[in-house]
Protein backbone atom coordinates (compact mmCIF):
# COMPACT_ATOMS: atom_id res chain seq x y z
CA UNK A 1 0.00 0.00 0.00
CA UNK A 2 1.59 2.98 -0.91
CA UNK A 3 1.62 6.07 1.74
CA UNK A 4 0.66 9.65 0.99
CA UNK A 5 3.32 12.10 1.37
CA UNK A 6 3.17 14.79 4.17
CA UNK A 7 2.86 17.49 1.34
CA UNK A 8 -0.03 16.02 0.32
CA UNK A 9 -1.42 14.98 3.59
CA UNK A 10 -0.51 18.66 4.35
CA UNK A 11 -2.59 19.97 1.18
CA UNK A 12 -5.66 18.28 1.84
CA UNK A 13 -5.18 18.98 5.65
CA UNK A 14 -4.83 23.04 4.82
CA UNK A 15 -7.86 22.71 2.39
CA UNK A 16 -10.28 20.38 5.06
CA UNK A 17 -9.40 23.59 7.15
CA UNK A 18 -10.39 25.73 4.85
CA UNK A 19 -13.90 24.06 3.40
CA UNK A 20 -14.78 24.25 7.23
CA UNK A 21 -14.35 27.86 7.63
CA UNK A 22 -16.39 28.61 3.94
CA UNK A 23 -18.95 26.59 5.17
CA UNK A 24 -19.26 28.34 8.62
CA UNK A 25 -18.99 31.53 7.67
CA UNK A 26 -20.76 30.83 4.34
CA UNK A 27 -23.81 29.89 6.43
CA UNK A 28 -23.43 32.73 9.11
CA UNK A 29 -23.80 35.07 5.83
CA UNK A 30 -26.95 33.39 4.43
CA UNK A 31 -28.20 33.44 8.05
CA UNK A 32 -27.52 36.99 8.98
CA UNK A 33 -28.67 38.12 5.29
CA UNK A 34 -31.70 36.26 5.28
CA UNK A 35 -32.57 37.89 8.80
CA UNK A 36 -31.41 41.47 7.42
CA UNK A 37 -33.93 41.11 4.56
CA UNK A 38 -36.61 39.64 6.64
CA UNK A 39 -36.33 42.45 8.88
CA UNK A 40 -36.55 45.22 6.56
CA UNK A 41 -39.24 43.81 4.65
CA UNK A 42 -41.32 43.55 8.08
CA UNK A 43 -40.21 47.29 8.84
CA UNK A 44 -41.21 48.29 5.83
CA UNK A 45 -44.80 46.14 5.96
CA UNK A 46 -45.21 47.91 9.33
CA UNK A 47 -44.68 50.68 8.21
CA UNK A 48 -47.20 51.46 5.53
CA UNK A 49 -49.64 49.44 7.98
CA UNK A 50 -49.37 52.34 9.91
CA UNK A 51 -50.19 54.90 6.69
CA UNK A 52 -53.06 53.04 6.00
CA UNK A 53 -54.75 52.90 9.48
CA UNK A 54 -53.57 56.92 9.95
CA UNK A 55 -56.35 57.44 7.46
CA UNK A 56 -59.30 56.07 9.21
CA UNK A 57 -62.47 58.33 9.47
CA UNK A 58 -65.44 58.30 11.64
CA UNK A 59 -68.14 60.45 10.06
CA UNK A 60 -70.85 62.62 12.09
CA UNK A 61 -71.16 62.41 16.01
CA UNK A 62 -74.32 60.22 16.17
CA UNK A 63 -74.13 57.19 18.64
CA UNK A 64 -71.73 54.79 17.73
CA UNK A 65 -73.63 51.87 15.86
CA UNK A 66 -75.39 54.48 13.78
CA UNK A 67 -71.53 56.25 12.99
CA UNK A 68 -70.20 55.74 9.33
CA UNK A 69 -67.07 54.85 9.28
CA UNK A 70 -64.74 55.91 5.96
CA UNK A 71 -62.07 53.25 5.34
CA UNK A 72 -58.87 54.43 3.73
CA UNK A 73 -58.59 54.18 0.00
CA UNK A 74 -55.59 51.23 0.16
CA UNK A 75 -54.98 52.37 -3.63
CA UNK A 76 -53.67 55.50 -3.07
CA UNK A 77 -51.06 53.18 -0.79
CA UNK A 78 -50.67 50.32 -2.78
CA UNK A 79 -47.47 50.01 -4.92
CA UNK A 80 -46.67 47.38 -7.44
CA UNK A 81 -44.90 44.65 -4.89
CA UNK A 82 -47.14 45.88 -2.27
CA UNK A 83 -50.97 44.36 -1.52
CA UNK A 84 -53.67 45.73 0.92
CA UNK A 85 -56.77 44.53 1.79
CA UNK A 86 -59.21 45.42 4.79
CA UNK A 87 -61.65 42.77 6.16
CA UNK A 88 -64.31 43.71 9.00
CA UNK A 89 -65.46 42.01 11.83
CA UNK A 90 -67.98 39.97 9.70
CA UNK A 91 -64.98 38.24 7.28
CA UNK A 92 -66.62 40.50 4.46
CA UNK A 93 -63.84 42.55 2.35
CA UNK A 94 -64.41 46.18 1.72
CA UNK A 95 -61.08 47.60 0.79
CA UNK A 96 -58.52 45.99 -1.44
CA UNK A 97 -55.88 46.96 -3.81
CA UNK A 98 -56.40 47.06 -7.45
CA UNK A 99 -53.23 45.11 -8.26
CA UNK A 100 -54.75 42.25 -6.59
CA UNK A 101 -56.86 41.78 -9.71
CA UNK A 102 -59.31 38.76 -8.93
CA UNK A 103 -57.41 37.50 -6.49
CA UNK A 104 -57.95 37.65 -2.33
CA UNK A 105 -55.43 37.95 0.39
CA UNK A 106 -56.37 34.00 2.30
CA UNK A 107 -57.64 35.23 5.74
CA UNK A 108 -56.23 32.37 8.31
CA UNK A 109 -59.67 31.98 10.72
CA UNK A 110 -57.21 31.49 13.32
CA UNK A 111 -54.70 34.37 12.70
CA UNK A 112 -58.19 36.56 12.25
CA UNK A 113 -59.38 36.09 15.55
CA UNK A 114 -55.95 36.80 17.30
CA UNK A 115 -55.53 39.69 15.33
CA UNK A 116 -59.62 40.71 16.38
CA UNK A 117 -58.54 40.51 20.05
CA UNK A 118 -55.96 42.93 19.82
CA UNK A 119 -52.93 40.97 18.24
CA UNK A 120 -50.33 42.04 15.28
CA UNK A 121 -49.39 38.75 13.33
CA UNK A 122 -46.50 38.73 10.49
CA UNK A 123 -47.14 35.58 8.66
CA UNK A 124 -45.91 34.03 5.26
CA UNK A 125 -48.37 32.57 2.85
CA UNK A 126 -47.95 31.01 -1.01
CA UNK A 127 -50.29 31.81 -3.80
CA UNK A 128 -49.84 29.97 -7.39
CA UNK A 129 -46.43 28.76 -5.38
CA UNK A 130 -45.47 32.45 -4.89
CA UNK A 131 -44.66 33.36 -1.27
CA UNK A 132 -45.85 36.67 0.34
CA UNK A 133 -44.82 37.58 3.94
CA UNK A 134 -47.94 39.52 5.15
CA UNK A 135 -48.90 41.81 8.17
CA UNK A 136 -52.16 41.67 9.92
CA UNK A 137 -53.30 44.24 12.27
CA UNK A 138 -56.43 45.36 13.72
CA UNK A 139 -58.34 48.58 12.47
CA UNK A 140 -59.54 50.17 15.86
CA UNK A 141 -62.41 53.09 15.52
CA UNK A 142 -62.56 54.54 18.95
CA UNK A 143 -60.74 52.27 20.61
CA UNK A 144 -63.10 49.82 18.80
CA UNK A 145 -61.74 46.74 16.90
CA UNK A 146 -64.08 47.01 13.56
CA UNK A 147 -61.64 44.77 11.32
CA UNK A 148 -58.34 43.66 9.90
CA UNK A 149 -55.41 45.01 7.86
CA UNK A 150 -53.34 42.91 5.54
CA UNK A 151 -50.05 44.40 3.67
CA UNK A 152 -48.79 41.44 2.16
CA UNK A 153 -45.86 41.86 -0.29
CA UNK A 154 -44.06 38.98 -2.20
CA UNK A 155 -40.50 37.14 -1.41
CA UNK A 156 -39.50 37.00 -4.50
CA UNK A 157 -36.86 39.64 -4.23
CA UNK A 158 -35.56 37.88 -1.31
CA UNK A 159 -35.71 34.53 -2.65
CA UNK A 160 -33.80 35.86 -5.87
CA UNK A 161 -31.01 37.46 -3.63
CA UNK A 162 -31.27 34.56 -1.23
CA UNK A 163 -30.50 32.38 -4.52
CA UNK A 164 -27.71 34.54 -5.77
CA UNK A 165 -25.90 34.28 -2.69
CA UNK A 166 -25.94 30.58 -2.65
CA UNK A 167 -24.31 30.84 -5.99
CA UNK A 168 -21.76 33.22 -5.26
CA UNK A 169 -21.02 31.18 -1.76
CA UNK A 170 -20.92 27.80 -3.71
CA UNK A 171 -19.04 29.17 -6.82
CA UNK A 172 -16.55 31.08 -4.39
CA UNK A 173 -16.47 27.96 -2.03
CA UNK A 174 -15.25 25.64 -5.06
CA UNK A 175 -13.26 28.27 -6.95
CA UNK A 176 -11.08 29.07 -3.13
CA UNK A 177 -10.78 25.13 -2.49
CA UNK A 178 -9.35 24.78 -5.92
CA UNK A 179 -7.08 28.11 -5.22
CA UNK A 180 -6.19 26.40 -1.99
CA UNK A 181 -5.28 22.87 -3.15
CA UNK A 182 -2.99 24.49 -5.82
CA UNK A 183 -1.49 27.00 -3.49
CA UNK A 184 -1.63 24.44 -0.01
CA UNK A 185 0.53 22.13 -2.49
CA UNK A 186 2.95 24.69 -3.31
CA UNK A 187 2.93 26.53 -0.10
CA UNK A 188 3.69 23.31 1.81
CA UNK A 189 6.66 22.27 -0.81
CA UNK A 190 8.18 25.65 0.08
CA UNK A 191 7.45 24.71 3.93
CA UNK A 192 9.05 21.30 3.50
CA UNK A 193 12.20 22.11 0.71
CA UNK A 194 14.62 22.43 3.60
CA UNK A 195 13.60 19.49 5.27
CA UNK A 196 14.05 17.19 1.73
CA UNK A 197 17.17 19.58 1.55
CA UNK A 198 18.32 18.13 5.07
CA UNK A 199 17.12 14.67 3.80
CA UNK A 200 19.22 14.85 0.37
CA UNK A 201 22.26 15.99 2.63
CA UNK A 202 21.81 13.07 5.20
CA UNK A 203 21.60 10.37 2.56
CA UNK A 204 24.57 11.47 0.70
CA UNK A 205 26.21 11.74 4.08
CA UNK A 206 25.19 8.35 5.00
CA UNK A 207 26.10 7.39 1.40
CA UNK A 208 29.84 8.69 1.52
CA UNK A 209 30.10 8.01 4.74
CA UNK A 210 31.60 11.41 5.45
CA UNK A 211 30.92 12.32 8.79
CA UNK A 212 33.10 15.45 8.42
CA UNK A 213 30.52 17.22 6.46
CA UNK A 214 27.55 19.41 8.05
CA UNK A 215 24.25 20.13 6.77
CA UNK A 216 23.71 23.84 5.38
CA UNK A 217 20.67 25.46 6.42
CA UNK A 218 20.28 29.34 6.07
CA UNK A 219 16.73 30.04 7.22
CA UNK A 220 15.31 31.92 10.23
CA UNK A 221 15.88 30.37 13.89
CA UNK A 222 13.03 28.32 13.67
CA UNK A 223 12.24 24.86 14.48
CA UNK A 224 14.10 23.91 10.82
CA UNK A 225 17.09 25.57 12.56
CA UNK A 226 17.04 23.48 15.93
CA UNK A 227 16.69 19.93 13.69
CA UNK A 228 19.74 21.34 11.87
CA UNK A 229 21.46 22.26 14.88
CA UNK A 230 20.35 18.36 16.20
CA UNK A 231 21.32 16.99 12.95
CA UNK A 232 24.62 18.83 12.90
CA UNK A 233 25.60 17.67 16.16
CA UNK A 234 24.57 14.08 15.92
CA UNK A 235 27.33 14.29 13.10
CA UNK A 236 29.85 15.36 15.30
CA UNK A 237 29.08 12.34 17.65
CA UNK A 238 29.44 10.11 14.76
CA UNK A 239 32.33 11.48 13.57
CA UNK A 240 33.79 11.24 16.94
CA UNK A 241 33.22 7.43 17.77
CA UNK A 242 34.16 6.93 14.02
CA UNK A 243 37.64 8.65 14.84
CA UNK A 244 37.84 6.73 17.59
CA UNK A 245 36.83 3.19 15.95
CA UNK A 246 39.49 4.20 13.33
CA UNK A 247 41.98 4.99 15.43
CA UNK A 248 41.14 2.10 17.57
CA UNK A 249 41.24 -0.45 14.22
CA UNK A 250 44.37 0.84 13.60
CA UNK A 251 45.77 0.98 16.82
CA UNK A 252 44.66 -2.48 17.51
CA UNK A 253 46.15 -3.78 13.85
CA UNK A 254 49.42 -2.16 14.94
CA UNK A 255 49.05 -3.95 18.25
CA UNK A 256 48.58 -7.26 16.39
CA UNK A 257 51.24 -6.70 14.18
CA UNK A 258 53.85 -5.70 17.08
CA UNK A 259 53.34 -8.42 19.24
CA UNK A 260 53.85 -10.78 16.79
CA UNK A 261 56.77 -9.11 15.70
CA UNK A 262 57.91 -9.40 19.44
CA UNK A 263 56.39 -12.29 20.21
CA UNK A 264 58.01 -13.99 17.57
CA UNK A 265 62.08 -13.51 18.57
CA UNK A 266 61.67 -15.21 22.11
CA UNK A 267 59.76 -18.07 20.56
CA UNK A 268 62.34 -18.24 17.25
CA UNK A 269 65.05 -18.19 19.92
CA UNK A 270 63.97 -20.96 22.04
CA UNK A 271 62.53 -23.57 19.20
CA UNK A 272 66.52 -22.96 17.91
CA UNK A 273 67.53 -23.92 21.31
CA UNK A 274 65.42 -26.63 21.68
CA UNK A 275 66.20 -27.98 17.80
CA UNK A 276 69.97 -27.55 18.63
CA UNK A 277 69.76 -29.54 22.09
CA UNK A 278 67.93 -32.67 20.10
CA UNK A 279 70.72 -32.51 18.07
CA UNK A 280 73.46 -32.90 20.40
CA UNK A 281 75.08 -36.24 19.85
CA UNK A 282 77.26 -36.43 23.08
CA UNK A 283 76.07 -34.55 26.19
CA UNK A 284 77.99 -31.90 27.10
CA UNK A 285 77.15 -30.61 30.72
CA UNK A 286 78.40 -26.97 30.52
CA UNK A 287 77.25 -26.60 26.86
CA UNK A 288 73.35 -27.97 27.61
CA UNK A 289 73.63 -25.73 30.65
CA UNK A 290 74.12 -22.33 28.45
CA UNK A 291 71.69 -23.61 26.15
CA UNK A 292 69.04 -24.01 28.86
CA UNK A 293 70.28 -20.38 30.56
CA UNK A 294 69.25 -19.06 27.05
CA UNK A 295 65.97 -20.88 27.27
CA UNK A 296 65.19 -19.58 30.55
CA UNK A 297 65.97 -16.02 30.02
CA UNK A 298 63.68 -15.96 26.78
CA UNK A 299 60.95 -17.70 28.35
CA UNK A 300 60.88 -15.03 31.15
CA UNK A 301 61.26 -12.08 28.46
CA UNK A 302 58.41 -13.83 26.76
CA UNK A 303 56.35 -14.11 30.40
CA UNK A 304 57.01 -9.92 30.65
CA UNK A 305 55.95 -9.82 26.93
CA UNK A 306 52.61 -11.43 27.75
CA UNK A 307 52.32 -9.82 31.50
CA UNK A 308 52.26 -6.26 29.88
CA UNK A 309 50.69 -7.33 27.01
CA UNK A 310 47.62 -8.46 29.13
CA UNK A 311 48.05 -4.83 31.32
CA UNK A 312 47.69 -3.19 27.92
CA UNK A 313 44.53 -5.27 26.92
CA UNK A 314 42.83 -3.83 30.15
CA UNK A 315 43.68 -0.72 29.85
CA UNK A 316 42.18 -0.91 25.95
CA UNK A 317 39.31 -2.31 27.95
CA UNK A 318 38.37 0.49 30.16
CA UNK A 319 39.70 -1.03 33.02
CA UNK A 320 38.94 1.28 35.89
CA UNK A 321 41.58 0.36 38.58
CA UNK A 322 41.10 0.51 42.14
CA UNK A 323 41.87 2.79 44.47
CA UNK A 324 41.85 2.94 48.14
CA UNK A 325 43.74 5.28 50.47
CA UNK A 326 47.44 4.25 51.33
CA UNK A 327 50.08 5.48 53.19
CA UNK A 328 52.46 5.27 50.50
CA UNK A 329 56.02 5.41 52.72
CA UNK A 330 55.73 1.91 53.20
CA UNK A 331 54.30 1.09 49.76
CA UNK A 332 58.19 2.94 48.28
CA UNK A 333 60.00 1.01 50.65
CA UNK A 334 59.03 -2.32 49.86
CA UNK A 335 59.87 -1.52 46.04
CA UNK A 336 62.97 -0.52 46.81
CA UNK A 337 64.07 -3.01 48.59
CA UNK A 338 62.74 -4.98 45.65
CA UNK A 339 64.54 -3.24 43.06
CA UNK A 340 68.30 -3.40 44.96
CA UNK A 341 68.71 -7.23 43.35
CA UNK A 342 68.65 -5.18 40.03
CA UNK A 343 71.97 -3.33 41.18
CA UNK A 344 75.11 -3.47 38.97
CA UNK A 345 77.68 -1.73 40.60
CA UNK A 346 75.22 1.71 40.11
CA UNK A 347 75.48 4.11 42.77
CA UNK A 348 72.17 4.06 43.79
CA UNK A 349 71.04 7.35 45.62
CA UNK A 350 67.62 7.25 47.20
CA UNK A 351 65.80 10.18 49.48
CA UNK A 352 62.31 9.18 50.46
CA UNK A 353 61.72 10.90 53.95
CA UNK A 354 59.20 13.68 52.31
CA UNK A 355 56.60 10.38 51.71
CA UNK A 356 56.36 9.99 55.75
CA UNK A 357 52.86 10.30 57.12
CA UNK A 358 51.26 11.31 53.10
CA UNK A 359 48.25 9.11 51.93
CA UNK A 360 47.54 8.74 48.29
CA UNK A 361 44.73 6.94 46.50
CA UNK A 362 46.81 4.42 44.82
CA UNK A 363 46.25 0.36 43.45
CA UNK A 364 49.00 -1.26 45.33
CA UNK A 365 49.72 -3.57 42.31
CA UNK A 366 49.79 -1.18 39.45
CA UNK A 367 51.24 1.45 41.44
CA UNK A 368 54.14 -0.90 42.77
CA UNK A 369 54.15 -2.16 38.89
CA UNK A 370 54.62 1.53 37.90
CA UNK A 371 57.55 2.20 40.21
CA UNK A 372 59.29 -0.83 39.59
CA UNK A 373 59.30 -0.07 35.71
CA UNK A 374 60.80 3.38 36.17
CA UNK A 375 63.16 1.48 38.89
CA UNK A 376 64.10 -1.70 36.14
CA UNK A 377 64.62 1.41 33.19
CA UNK A 378 67.09 3.45 35.83
CA UNK A 379 69.61 0.43 37.09
CA UNK A 380 69.30 -0.90 32.73
CA UNK A 381 70.50 2.46 31.32
CA UNK A 382 72.55 3.65 34.02
CA UNK A 383 76.37 2.30 33.63
CA UNK A 384 78.16 0.62 36.40
CA UNK A 385 79.87 3.32 38.45
CA UNK A 386 76.97 5.88 37.54
CA UNK A 387 74.80 7.02 39.85
CA UNK A 388 70.76 6.83 40.01
CA UNK A 389 68.83 8.54 42.42
CA UNK A 390 64.91 8.29 43.31
CA UNK A 391 63.55 10.89 45.60
CA UNK A 392 60.32 12.43 47.00
CA UNK A 393 59.46 15.68 47.03
CA UNK A 394 56.32 17.26 48.47
CA UNK A 395 55.31 20.58 46.17
CA UNK A 396 52.41 22.09 46.84
CA UNK A 397 49.09 19.47 47.61
CA UNK A 398 51.42 17.15 45.19
CA UNK A 399 53.83 14.50 45.87
CA UNK A 400 56.35 14.29 43.30
CA UNK A 401 58.79 11.25 42.32
CA UNK A 402 61.67 12.27 40.74
CA UNK A 403 63.96 9.25 38.67
CA UNK A 404 67.40 10.38 37.33
CA UNK A 405 70.01 8.62 36.29
CA UNK A 406 73.36 9.47 34.32
CA UNK A 407 73.01 6.81 31.29
CA UNK A 408 72.96 7.85 27.59
CA UNK A 409 69.96 9.74 27.39
CA UNK A 410 67.30 9.83 25.03
CA UNK A 411 67.67 11.78 21.70
CA UNK A 412 65.88 14.47 21.31
CA UNK A 413 63.86 13.30 18.08
CA UNK A 414 62.84 10.32 20.71
CA UNK A 415 61.29 12.48 23.14
CA UNK A 416 58.06 12.94 21.82
CA UNK A 417 57.33 8.71 21.37
CA UNK A 418 58.96 7.59 24.25
CA UNK A 419 55.43 6.62 25.80
CA UNK A 420 54.00 4.72 22.26
CA UNK A 421 53.50 1.52 22.52
CA UNK A 422 56.14 -0.90 21.30
CA UNK A 423 58.72 1.98 20.49
CA UNK A 424 62.04 1.94 21.38
CA UNK A 425 64.63 4.68 20.18
CA UNK A 426 68.17 3.83 18.34
CA UNK A 427 70.13 3.73 21.80
CA UNK A 428 67.92 1.57 23.73
CA UNK A 429 67.42 -1.15 21.01
CA UNK A 430 69.93 -3.71 21.67
CA UNK A 431 67.98 -4.02 25.16
CA UNK A 432 65.56 -6.59 26.24
CA UNK A 433 62.50 -4.40 26.59
CA UNK A 434 59.90 -4.24 23.69
CA UNK A 435 59.31 -0.72 24.36
CA UNK A 436 55.57 -0.96 26.65
CA UNK A 437 57.01 -0.36 29.75
CA UNK A 438 56.69 3.49 29.46
CA UNK A 439 53.27 3.12 28.23
CA UNK A 440 52.01 0.96 30.77
CA UNK A 441 53.32 3.35 33.73
CA UNK A 442 51.88 6.44 32.22
CA UNK A 443 48.75 4.98 31.90
CA UNK A 444 48.52 4.04 35.40
CA UNK A 445 50.18 7.29 36.15
CA UNK A 446 47.20 8.53 34.64
CA UNK A 447 44.49 6.57 36.21
CA UNK A 448 46.01 7.68 39.14
CA UNK A 449 45.07 11.40 38.85
CA UNK A 450 49.16 12.13 38.03
CA UNK A 451 51.05 13.50 35.92
CA UNK A 452 54.31 12.47 33.75
CA UNK A 453 56.90 14.75 32.39
CA UNK A 454 60.46 13.89 31.41
CA UNK A 455 63.89 15.69 30.36
CA UNK A 456 66.36 14.31 28.59
CA UNK A 457 70.17 15.06 27.02
CA UNK A 458 72.59 12.89 25.12
CA UNK A 459 75.15 11.73 27.02
CA UNK A 460 73.86 13.26 30.18
CA UNK A 461 71.20 11.21 31.58
CA UNK A 462 67.46 11.10 31.35
CA UNK A 463 65.06 12.53 34.46
CA UNK A 464 61.42 11.81 35.02
CA UNK A 465 59.14 13.93 37.18
CA UNK A 466 56.12 12.37 38.23
CA UNK A 467 53.06 14.17 40.44
CA UNK A 468 50.55 12.76 42.12
CA UNK A 469 47.54 14.99 44.38
CA UNK A 470 48.13 13.94 48.07
CA UNK A 471 44.26 12.71 49.45
CA UNK A 472 46.35 13.38 53.40
CA UNK A 473 49.38 14.88 54.94
CA UNK A 474 50.51 15.14 58.86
Amino acid sequence: MRTVSIRWRLTVLYTGILMAILIILGSLVYVLLHFSLMSQMERELQTKADEVLKSTKVVSTLPFFLRQIVLPDVEVFAAPDIYLQIVIKSGEIVARSQNLGSYSLPIDPKIFRSVLQGNSIFHTFNIDNEEFRVLVKPVRVDEEIVGILQVARPLKGVDLAMRRLQTILLVGGLLSLLLSLVLGRFMSGRALAPIKHLTAEAKSIGKERDFQRRVRYSGPPDELNELAVTFNQMLAGLEEAYQRLTDSLSLQQRFVADASHELRTPLTSIQGNVDFLLQLDQKDPKLQKEVLLDISAETQRLSRLVKELLTLAKADSGLKLNLTELKIAPVLEEVVRQARFLEKGQNFILSLEAAEGVVLRVDPDYFKQMLYIFLDNGFKYTPPGQSFSFQVKREGEELGLIFQDEGPGIPEKDLPHIFERFYRSEASRTGEGAGLGLAIAKWIIEQHGGKIKVESEENKGTTFFITFPMHQQK
